[in-house]
């Protein structure tokens, strides 16, 4: 069996094992101009379906590589995470799988291995091997998505603005131009406002720099393994 972990950027572009692809129409990009809902239907918290969803699925239908073999889609979510994710099912046909089909078939299975297990299940695993914690978890974040998820708790507003005010500050002006806030009750600055930047944030200024750096330059295993101070904090974030 092949395996598959295909990462792609946003629409409308499509990862090859050699190039970029462009896909889509050839016309203006539009935009809503209103931010995703914080929401678990995906019809109004569009920025998962778009961003994460959509772009595997489009990587996987337009590549003819992936045609008349079986390739395994695997992905971390966890039933303890929220209602929704409880109810996915371990193992099962992915949505591109046309396996069936006599003149495309594309046979593709997704798995979710760690589905069943909880947090400490995770952090123990990693201990195990000795496999260096990602750094916002370092930084005092008890759960990673978009760095400025429209899910973020006010700690974690506080936090995004200390760590990256240029990026904070772009989307608050974002909300005067829509006419429309991020969080519902008030506009970003005054979210952030009722937060608490996180002590491991202040602290170590080095492992912020690091985080927002685009590439990894250090080793991913180390034999003086710790706990992270996101661990078990607060893990707020997509359902």
């Amino acid at each position: 069996m092949k395996s598959c972990a295909t990462l792609c950027p946003p629409l409308p572009f499509c990862v090859r094992p050699q190039q970029l692809v462009r896909r889509g129409g050839a016309g203006p990009i539009g935009t809503r101009l209103r931010f995703p809902q914080v929401s678990a239907s995906l019809s109004t918290r569009y920025c998962s379906a778009t961003a994460k969803i959509d772009v595997a699925d489009m990587a996987l239908r337009a590549q003819d590589r992936f045609l008349g073999r079986r390739t395994l889609f695997v992905t971390g979510e966890r039933a303890e995470e929220s209602p929704n994710r409880a109810r996915y099912t371990v193992f099962g046909p992915h949505r591109t799988d046309t396996r069936a089909s006599q003149r495309r078939c594309r046979h593709v299975d997704h798995w979710r291995p760690v589905h069943a297990w909880n947090e400490a299940a995770i952090w123990a695993i990693l201990q195990r091997y000795g496999v260096i914690p990602a750094l916002p978890y370092q930084l005092g974040f008890g759960r990673l998505s978009c760095a400025l998820c429209v899910f973020m708790s006010v700690d974690q507003a506080a936090t995004l603005r200390h760590i990256m005010p240029e990026r904070f500050a772009a989307l608050a002006v974002l909300e005067q131009r829509f006419g429309c806030t991020m969080k519902r009750e008030c506009g970003l600055h005054q979210y952030a406002d009722r937060g608490r930047v996180y002590g491991a944030a202040l602290a170590r200024p080095d492992l912020v720099a690091r985080a927002l750096e685009h590439q990894w330059h250090g080793p991913i295993v180390t034999s003086r393994w710790s706990m992270p101070a996101g661990a078990f904090g607060e893990s707020v974030g997509p359902g």
